[in-house]
C-alpha cells in the first residue's frame, strides 16, 4: 500500500514538474514577446501561437477599449490566420452583451450560442463547444477582456494560479503596447503639427508679396506641387452675374494660365452659399468637363475641393485644389488647407488693396503688353472688361444652355462671330462643329444649294450630290451671318426650315429631318428691311427670338488697351518679334479714336503698326488717326490700364464747333468730356468722406447715378468704407 501511494505521489510530482516546465518557458517566451511586439496584430499573433506549452486552446479573442467610454473592439483571427478588426457600436454591442460585464465568464458552446444567437454567424465564433472569458486590468483599471475559445488545461489550484498570473501578464504586455501606440500617435501629431505649420509660414511668405492675381496663383501652385505634388490649381470671383475661373497648371516644370467665364455653379453651390468644402469626385468632375458653363477642370483631374476664400467674415473668392488621382481627401489635409485659403483669401484682399492705390503711384511713359490681360481673356476670344460688354456676356450664357434661335445685332467688325461662337461653346451642342455661312457671300442662284444642298443633275453643273449647311449642322449649330442680305424669294424656305425642322435638296422631293440650333447676325436694321419689304415679316419674328445687341468700340472704349496689347502680342509672336511695351501716350490716342470699323479695324490698324515696329516698342502712327479723326488730342494718362483724352486743343476745338456737322460736334463731345477713371472715383469718395448716396454724395459730384457707381466701384475693387472719416 506504501508503495502505491509513493507511485502516485511521483506520478502528481511529476505531472506538477512538467507543468511547472511548461509554464517557466510560457514566461520566458512572454518576456521575450513584450521587448518585440509593438501593435495588437502582433498580440495576437503570440496569442495564437502554437509555441505556449502551458495554455491548450484552439484560439484566442481580444475585447478592448480605447477608454472607459468607448464601445469595444474585438479582434479575431480569420481563417486565413490574419488578424481583423470588429467594432461594436450602440447598435451592435447587442451581438455579443457579454462583452460588457466585467468578470469572468465561462460557459459550454451550446449554452453560449442559446444566450447569444447573433454570435452564432460571427466568424470570430465558429464551431464553439468551450467559452471562457478572462477581464484584463491594470492597476484596477480595466483594459477589456480576453477570450479562449475551446480551452483546456489541467484541474488543480496550482494550475489555476498559474492561469491568473499568465492572465496578467497578458494585461501588462497590451497595456505596454496601448502606451507604445498612444506616443507614437503623440509624437506623430507634434511631427505634423510642426510641418503643417512649417508649411503655412512658407505659404504665408509664398502669396502675401505678390502683386497680381497671375502671381499669386502662379507662386502658390509652384509651392502646393513642391510639397504636395498638387498640378492643378484655380481660383474663382464672382463679376457682374457670372465667375471667373482663372487657372493654373503645372506641366514640364512650366505654369501655363488660362481664364475661363461660366454661370453654372450648382455642382459648388454649398462652397458659395453656405461657404462650406465642397468635395467633387470623378463623376462630378466628367460632368463639368462636357459643359462649358460649369466650372473648368483638366481632363487629368479626377478628384476635386472648392473651398470659399473667407477674408473678415465675407467670402472674397472660391480656391479649386484638384488631385490627379481618384483619393478622398483626408481630415488632416482638409485642416490645412483651410489655413492655405485664409492666408489666400487675405493675399487676395492685399492685391485688391495695391491695386486700388496704383492711380496714386506716379505715371510711366510705357505699358507693358502682358500686364493685366489674363482676368479679362473671357474663352480665349473675347476681352472685355467694360460694363456694356459684360452685360452682352450675361446674355449669351443665359440664352446659350437652350435651344433658342439668337439674333445677334451690331455694327461690322464688333465680333458678332466670336459671339456666336460663344454661345455655341456654352450650349449642350458644343462637343459638335459650329457651321458657318455669310448670306452676303453666296451668289443668289448657288444660295438654295449651299443652305440646302442639291442632288446629282438637279441643274446644270451639279455632276455629284451636295450636303448643304443645315445637314452638316444637324446635332449642332448654325450660324448664319449677314442674314438681312438673303434673298428674298429663299426666305419662305428658309422659314419653313425653322419651323418645320425639315428641309428639301435641290432636285430631291423627299422632306430631311433635322436638328439645328440656329444663330443669325446682321448689321442692317432688319425692322427698316421689312418695312422696305427687303424682308420678310414673319421671318423677322421667327428670328427675334433673342437678340443681343453689340455695341460698337467706341462705346467701350476702356477695352480698346486691352484689345491692342491682345493684337500686338499675337502678331508679334506670329511676325517673329519681340515687342514688351507701348507709349501710354500713344495708347491714349488709340482709346481715344472713335474706330469706325470697330474691333476689325483696331487689329488691322495694330497689324500695321507690328510691320512698322523695329525694336520692343510698338511703332504706332498715331497720326493716321490725328488726321483720319481731324483732332489732335492732348492726352492725359491716369496709369497702364485706363487711358483717357480729357481735353482736345483748342485750335481743333474750334475748327470742329464751327463746323455744321453735328455728327462732327458730337464726337468732339464725347472726347471733350472726361471718362471717370479708378482715380476720379477714389478723390470723390476722399472729398465726400466715403458717402456715395444723396446730393453730397460721391455720385452727384461725378455725375453718375448711384448704382452705376457703385457697380464700378464693385469692378474697380473700390470700397466706399476704406475712406469714411476723411481717410
Amino acid at each position: 500500500m506504501l508503495e502505491f501511494l509513493l507511485s502516485i505521489r511521483a506520478t502528481l510530482s511529476a505531472r506538477v514538474n512538467a507543468n511547472m516546465e511548461r509554464f517557466e518557458s510560457d514566461l520566458m517566451t512572454f518576456s521575450k514577446a513584450l521587448l518585440s511586439i509593438n501593435d495588437i496584430s502582433g498580440v495576437m499573433d503570440f496569442l495564437n501561437n502554437e509555441n505556449l506549452l502551458f495554455i491548450n486552446v484552439e484560439r484566442v479573442n481580444l475585447l478592448l477599449k480605447n477608454d472607459l467610454d468607448s464601445q469595444p473592439s474585438l479582434y479575431y483571427l480569420d481563417q486565413d490566420k490574419q488578424c481583423q478588426q470588429f467594432d461594436y457600436t450602440g447598435s451592435t454591442t447587442g451581438l455579443h452583451g457579454v462583452t460588457m460585464r466585467d468578470y469572468c465568464h465561462q460557459m459550454d458552446g451550446e449554452t453560449l450560442y442559446q444566450t447569444f444567437p447573433q454570435l452564432e454567424n460571427h466568424p470570430a465564433y465558429d464551431s464553439v463547444f468551450n467559452y471562457c472569458k478572462i477581464p484584463l486590468s491594470i492597476c484596477n483599471q480595466p483594459l477589456g477582456a480576453i477570450e479562449y475559445i475551446n480551452l483546456t488545461m489541467p484541474d488543480d489550484s496550482e494550475s489555476e494560479k498559474q492561469f491568473k498570473l499568465f492572465n496578467n501578464m497578458i494585461s501588462a504586455m497590451i497595456e505596454h503596447i496601448i502606451e507604445h501606440q498612444t506616443a507614437s500617435t503623440f509624437t506623430e501629431k507634434l511631427t505634423t503639427e510642426k510641418n503643417n505649420f512649417q508649411v503655412l509660414v512658407d505659404v504665408t511668405n509664398t502669396v502675401i508679396s505678390q502683386s497680381t492675381k497671375k502671381e499669386l496663383i502662379g507662386s502658390l501652385l509652384r509651392f502646393l506641387y513642391q510639397h504636395f505634388g498638387m498640378t492643378d490649381l484655380s481660383i474663382i470671383q464672382l463679376q457682374d452675374g457670372h465667375y471667373n475661373q482663372h487657372s493654373a497648371c503645372f506641366i514640364n516644370n512650366e505654369i501655363d494660365y488660362q481664364c475661363h467665364f461660366f454661370t453654372n455653379d450648382k455642382l459648388i453651390k454649398n462652397a458659395i452659399k453656405n461657404k462650406q468644402p465642397v468635395f467633387l469626385n470623378a463623376i462630378d468632375i466628367k460632368k463639368m468637363q462636357s459643359d462649358n458653363n460649369s466650372p473648368y477642370f483638366p481632363s487629368r483631374v479626377k478628384t476635386a475641393c472648392v473651398m470659399p476664400l473667407i477674408f473678415r467674415g465675407i467670402a472674397v473668392g472660391y480656391i479649386s485644389f484638384m488631385k490627379p488621382i481618384e483619393a478622398p481627401y483626408q481630415n488632416t489635409d482638409l485642416e490645412l488647407f483651410k489655413q492655405i485659403a485664409a492666408r489666400v483669401a487675405l493675399a487676395m484682399h492685399s492685391i485688391k488693396t495695391h491695386q486700388a492705390s496704383i492711380p496714386n503711384q506716379p505715371i510711366t511713359k510705357f505699358v507693358n503688353i502682358d500686364e493685366g490681360m489674363g482676368e479679362h481673356v473671357i474663352f480665349d476670344d473675347i476681352i472685355s472688361q467694360s460694363e456694356v460688354m459684360n452685360k452682352v456676356l450675361e446674355q449669351v450664357a443665359l440664352v446659350a444652355c437652350c435651344d433658342s434661335t439668337v439674333l445677334i445685332l451690331g455694327e461690322s467688325g464688333t465680333g458678332k462671330e466670336l459671339i456666336a461662337r460663344a454661345i455655341h461653346k456654352l450650349s449642350l451642342r458644343s462637343k459638335t462643329d459650329m457651321v458657318k455661312m455669310n448670306c452676303a457671300a453666296i451668289p443668289a442662284g448657288l444660295f438654295e444649294s449651299e443652305l440646302f444642298g442639291h442632288e446629282r443633275g438637279a441643274f446644270t453643273g451639279a455632276i455629284s450630290q451636295r450636303v448643304g449647311r443645315f445637314e452638316q449642322a444637324h446635332k449642332g449649330t448654325l450660324f448664319l451671318d449677314e442674314i438681312g442680305d438673303m434673298p428674298l424669294e429663299l426666305q419662305p424656305k428658309l422659314l419653313r426650315a425653322l419651323q418645320e425642322n425639315e428641309i428639301e435638296r435641290v432636285g430631291k422631293n423627299a422632306l430631311i429631318s433635322v436638328d439645328v440650333r440656329i444663330v443669325v447676325a446682321t448689321n442692317v436694321d432688319l425692322l427698316r428691311r421689312v418695312e422696305e419689304k427687303k424682308f420678310r415679316n414673319d421671318l423677322y419674328y421667327r428670328l427675334n427670338v433673342f437678340p443681343i445687341q453689340i455695341p460698337p468700340l467706341r462705346e467701350r472704349a476702356e477695352d480698346i488697351p486691352l484689345l491692342v496689347k491682345h493684337f500686338t502680342r499675337e502678331l508679334a509672336q506670329k511676325m517673329g518679334k519681340t515687342i514688351t511695351v507701348i507709349a501710354a501716350e500713344d495708347l491714349a490716342v488709340m482709346s481715344a479714336f472713335p474706330w469706325p470699323g470697330n474691333v476689325r479695324e483696331l487689329r488691322n490698324f495694330v497689324e500695321r503698326s507690328v510691320i512698322l515696329t523695329r525694336g520692343n516698342v510698338l511703332n504706332v502712327p498715331v497720326q493716321e488717326l490725328k488726321t483720319s479723326n481731324t483732332l489732335c488730342p492732348e492726352p492725359t494718362v491716369v496709369n497702364d490700364e485706363t487711358l483717357s483724352i480729357t481735353k482736345a486743343t483748342s485750335v481743333a476745338d474750334a475748327t470742329l464747333l464751327s463746323d455744321g456737322n453735328e455728327k462732327t460736334q458730337s464726337v468732339v463731345s464725347k472726347l471733350a468730356k472726361p471718362i471717370i477713371d479708378k482715380a476720379a472715383v477714389i478723390a470723390a469718395l476722399k472729398a465726400c468722406h466715403g458717402v456715395v448716396a444723396g446730393p453730397n454724395g460721391a455720385a452727384n459730384q461725378l455725375g453718375l447715378k448711384r448704382t452705376t457707381l457703385l457697380s464700378r466701384m464693385q469692378k474697380m475693387g473700390i470700397n466706399s468704407q476704406d475712406f469714411r472719416g476723411g481717410i
